[in-house]
């Protein structure tokens, strides 16, 4: 009786529902009448319009944690002063932001929802996302001292992602509200100009090849890339020789000896060598998303693949093949304006063929509390809080009138203050109400009014 009522309240959420369609018992997707839209367990027609950063340390910094604790329980924190997730404070916070979302429009919890708050807590409650995380591939990571790059060739990485796979499929299979699984979080398939000026360096600009080159002689990945030269030159002396290697004047040089070589940034022909490294890439794409494909599916043949959440600017030609073998709805990081988003997400649908969703994207000003570390979309030119709510409207009219753009998760719920405990950027969280939960009105009535609009926004989209 209890998870009937619970499915009755989610079907009362009007960001949801349009006319049925037929049900299967898990979120799927479709095109109908030109037009994509999630469909849910019971067949009802949705957009996803979700929030992301649902994060127990935006709740427990220095200036809001007493008054969290006061408001939801003590037992929020366990006698280490860690979140505990098992208390009847985590629920009554979990209850409470499920609340606040439908009151806003929103149905979904997006990616950064907090691995350490039990899913047991939402999972009937919203739409959601599970995360697999199988490799620290953002550049982010990297910069937190995250690593190596796995060699994705390698039967041990197989291995890896097969049991994180069955760990999270289990969690998560049998469930109503889980509309797919995502792998990692803004994949750095190719080295941002930044870096490159800094390691002043444009040739050596990927950063999986570059994993790859100075692995043993007898690791797959290493093995898999001497196989592609193989293919592009007639004897490993002429590889040899583009890519800098010595070559000795009696005995020339042998693959063997080649694929003992670490250092493979001296190309005396820098053009060749990018060449070279610009067709290893579809063959990495096509290793990491058929193998994650093959996985989940062995484990769970009912749920949406989202692949990555890659920036919108970083689907690369060379994935998109790969993608639109063995993704079925392609998730995009894109922070506006939706003019120049529009445009990339336009070629990246003509590519793949598959409906797209932002799965982390925002508009945001920096308050008072806040100069220190800045707040994410600051870059989108706000002036003050009317600007963000209007961008945040401007932008979901944009994407709900574009037929095969079916979501938008928002970067941030909750606005973190300087002194918090940092998460996945330095940059502060943005967030339509402050610490202590009170909503920014003049941002927060946009929000409402355009949210509960986009299902019927969508139904005309052309």
């Amino acid at each position: 009786m209890k998870y009937i009522i619970l499915l009755a309240a989610i079907l009362s959420v009007e960001t949801c529902i349009t006319h049925a369609e037929d049900a299967t018992g898990f979120i799927r997707v479709e095109q109908i009448d030109g037009a994509w839209w999630f469909i849910n367990a019971d067949g009802e027609k949705f957009v996803s319009i979700g929030v992301n950063h649902i994060e127990p340390h935006m709740w427990l910094a220095p200036y809001n944690k007493s008054a969290t604790l006061k408001k939801y329980g003590s037992d929020m924190i366990n006698p280490d002063g860690h979140f505990n997730t098992h208390g009847d404070a985590a629920k009554k916070w979990i209850d409470a932001q499920v609340k606040t979302t439908r009151e806003l429009g929103f149905n979904t919890f997006g990616k950064h929802t907090h691995p350490a708050i039990d899913p047991k807590l939402y999972q009937e409650k919203v739409y959601y996302i599970a995360s697999l995380d199988t490799a620290p591939l953002a550049g982010w990571q990297e910069k937190h001292g995250r690593g190596p790059r796995p060699d994705v060739f390698s039967v041990d990485f197989e291995n890896h992602v097969a049991a994180r796979v069955r760990q999270v499929t289990d969690l998560h299979k049998n469930q109503r509200n889980l509309i797919g699984y995502l792998y990692t979080d803004v994949p750095s398939w190719v080295m941002g100009r930044a870096d490159q000026m800094e390691r002043n360096d444009t040739t050596m600009i990927y950063p999986w090849i570059n994993a790859i080159l100075p692995l043993g002689e007898s690791s797959p990945g290493k093995l898999r890339w001497l196989e592609h030269l193989k293919q592009r030159y007639p004897n490993a002396e002429v590889a040899a020789k583009v890519w800098g290697m010595p070559v000795s004047p009696t005995y020339g040089i042998s693959w063997r000896e080649m694929a003992r070589q670490m250092d493979w940034s001296n190309a005396t022909d820098v053009a060749a060598a990018k060449k070279d490294m610009l067709a290893f890439m579809p063959i990495i794409a096509e290793q990491w998303y058929g193998l994650h494909e093959r996985l989940i599916r062995k484990h769970d043949p009912n749920h949406l693949i989202l692949g990555d959440k890659n920036m919108v600017m970083w689907y690369y030609d060379f994935m998109l093949p790969a993608v639109k073998k063995h993704v079925d709805v392609v998730c995009v990081q894109a922070y506006g304006p939706w003019e120049k988003d529009r445009k990339l997400s336009d070629m990246i649908y003509e590519a793949t063929g598959k409906p797209i969703f932002n799965g982390d994207g925002c508009f945001g000003l920096a308050g008072p509390n806040q100069q220190e570390w800045g707040v994410k979309g600051f870059r989108t030119g706000a002036k003050s809080l009317k600007d963000v709510a209007s961008l945040y409207e401007q932008m979901l009219r944009g994407m709900m009138a574009t037929p095969y753009y079916i979501g938008w998760h928002h970067c941030g719920y909750m606005e973190q203050w300087d002194d918090a405990e940092r998460g996945d950027s330095p940059r502060n969280e943005n967030g339509f109400m402050d610490p202590f939960e009170t909503p920014h009105t003049e941002w927060t009535d946009v929000i409402r009014e355009v949210n509960n609009k986009a299902p019927d926004l969508h139904e005309v989209a052309k």
